[in-house]
């Protein structure tokens, strides 16, 4: 390879290598994430298969039985009551016979099968929901434990920083000594909450991974965005929307329906099906017989009227209604839960100001500043950092307690309430 081909091939190879970082370091939002989790989730393959199936099942509900063709051969022989043979010759029979559904029976059958359909759409699509909700929410989790982690390091790096000073100034002084080991044991704090704050990070960062048919340890880069929390309705206004998009009692109600055209169908099935065609039949002993004509059979509903069936099916009727009120009492319950403990976390989240979150990170900053000029004390300057912490660990907490609530109301509504800020 020439030196000219060699240049070339290099920078081509730098152009790739930095255009696989770019790539790698782009930033993706929680739609996006959903969205591939969607398209690589083997369990969808399942609900998909699943409706297929379904669709089969229509199609085979609307086909009529296959004809049925009989035919009969044989020998006749006349003889009289003295023993003589008048006679004797073939015989034989032909017949093919249409079996048809009683009147509107086949209607029933196409009805059912369209609700198995209905059912297997509803589980595909509650699917793809439930999948993207819980990326949703562990994207935000994933966010806000970040944010976490990112303040909690810049207090270790201020801390750290200031060990080091004082190690090199160390002149033996009791009271420097007892200072530096007071910032050597908030260090020590700090880092344990770094750590705690960078486990639960990695375990959803794993998660969302999986979810989203990743390597479990893939970089994963979010858009810095953090959740932002609207103004929940009322129970009432999410019994509403939860009516037309709540899945289990969509799915619920079309089995109540579909149940009731299962006792229709089994009541029409105590007529049987009717048969109708045509015969030729044939015998030949003095001279060649041959007649045909038209058979019509259906059974006579005198002694099995099927009313065990029937008694069956309108009990599982009556299964199916009780399943929706207790699908509609506990999807009160679930939403009246979240909506209280949204409302609760939102009003802990009102009584923080705007400005609050930077004030005290420019305290702790200031503080730091002040301490290395002597103008604060050293509990001074730990007390403020641990302060700084603790009351962006519970201001992250609540948004997090927010998130999951939100992330269940829109789960149980079937739809979107939250939004990004």
């Amino acid at each position: 390879m020439t030196h000219s081909l060699r240049k070339r091939f290099s920078v081509l190879s730098c152009g790739i290598f930095q255009l696989f970082l770019c790539f790698q370091a782009q930033a993706v939002t929680s739609a996006d994430l959903a969205a591939e989790a969607i398209a690589k989730n083997p369990e969808v393959q399942y609900y998909e298969a699943q409706l297929e199936a379904a669709r089969g099942g229509r199609q085979q509900a609307g086909e009529y039985a296959n004809p049925q063709l009989g035919v009969e051969w044989g020998h006749k022989k006349i003889v009289e009551i003295g023993g003589t043979v008048e006679g004797e010759g073939r015989v034989w029979r032909a017949q093919i016979m249409q079996t048809f559904d009683f009147p509107g029976r086949m209607g029933l059958r196409k009805a059912v099968a369209d609700h198995d359909i209905a059912l297997a759409e509803l589980g595909l699509t509650q699917f793809k929901s439930q999948l993207a909700n819980k990326v949703k929410a562990l994207a935000g989790e994933v966010m806000l434990l970040q944010q976490k982690e990112r303040a909690t390091q810049s207090v270790m790096d201020r801390l750290q920083a200031l060990v080091e000073v004082l190690v090199q100034r160390d002149t033996g002084n009791i009271s420097a000594k007892l200072e530096r080991r007071i910032l050597e044991a908030s260090l020590v704090t700090s880092d344990r909450t770094r750590t705690n704050a960078m486990k639960e990070t990695a375990e959803a960062m794993v998660e969302l991974n999986l979810l989203c048919g990743r390597p479990a340890d893939a970089k994963l880069e979010l858009e810095d965005t953090l959740p932002a929390f609207p103004v929940a309705p009322d129970l009432k206004g999410l019994m509403q929307l939860a009516a037309n998009g709540n899945f289990d009692l969509q799915q619920k109600r079309t089995a109540l329906a579909q149940q009731g055209i299962k006792v229709d169908l089994t009541k029409s099935e105590r007529w049987g099906n009717i048969s109708f065609g045509g015969y030729m039949a044939g015998e030949r002993h003095y001279e060649k017989d041959v007649e045909g004509g038209i058979a019509i059979s259906i059974p006579l509903p005198l002694w099995n009227k099927n009313k065990g069936n029937i008694a069956a099916e309108k009990a599982r009727q009556a299964q199916a209604e009780a399943q929706l009120l207790a699908t509609l009492r506990d999807l009160e319950g679930g939403l009246a839960t979240a909506l209280s403990g949204y409302r609760a976390e939102l009003a802990s989240l009102s009584r923080w100001r705007v400005e609050s979150e930077k004030e005290f990170q420019a305290a702790a900053e200031e503080a730091d500043h002040h301490y290395r000029l002597g103008a604060v004390p050293a509990p001074t300057y730990v007390e403020m950092q641990r302060g700084y912490l603790e009351a962006l660990d519970a201001l992250i907490q609540t948004r997090r307690n927010a998130w999951l609530h939100l992330m269940q109301l829109e789960r149980l509504t079937g739809g979107s309430l939250s939004k990004r800020q």
